[in-house]
């Protein structure tokens, strides 16, 4: 997970780095963050330096655009209580963004939750419902510089 924003430089035709880096997606342009805790709503440490790497590869190599996070949770809890929680999480992770340092140049679109709704594995198993808890990050009109040209 250490090399989380590596695609972006790969989808945005920046060559600085030659790896794709999980837990980033570079058909879909978005990192999906798992590590919260059931019921938590803040990211273990070793997530937020995911988030830290992020954040430093978007200032580095970003001109400008805008981010969307979308919080998610496990079936666990009933359905307003997940959908609480996970805007939370959305929110704290876009507080966390900025605390870090992503740079005023991006903005937030959409920060919301949606609960239990989007389920990307089964919540039957304790690594299914782990998978659940996520946070996703979407990059929608995030421009980057090429590397090469400077």
């Amino acid at each position: 997970m250490k090399k989380a924003v590596i695609f972006l430089v790969m989808v945005f035709g920046v060559n600085a780095m030659a790896h794709l880096g999980l837990p980033c997606s570079s058909e879909e342009k978005k990192c999906v963050i798992r590590g919260f805790k059931i019921d938590g709503n803040v990211l273990d440490e070793s997530e937020a330096s995911t988030i830290r790497e992020i954040i430093n590869d978007l200032n580095k190599y970003g001109k400008s655009g805008t981010i969307d996070i979308i919080g998610h949770t496990d079936s666990t809890g009933s359905r307003k209580h997940n959908l609480k929680l996970s805007e939370t999480r959305a929110k704290n992770f876009a507080k966390l963004m900025r605390k870090y340092g992503l740079d005023k140049r991006f903005s937030f679109g959409k920060i919301k939750g949606e609960g239990a709704n989007s389920p990307v594995d089964t919540d039957e198993r304790a690594e299914g419902r782990y998978n659940n808890r996520r946070v996703e990050i979407f990059l929608n009109n995030v421009e980057f510089e090429n590397q090469q040209s400077k």
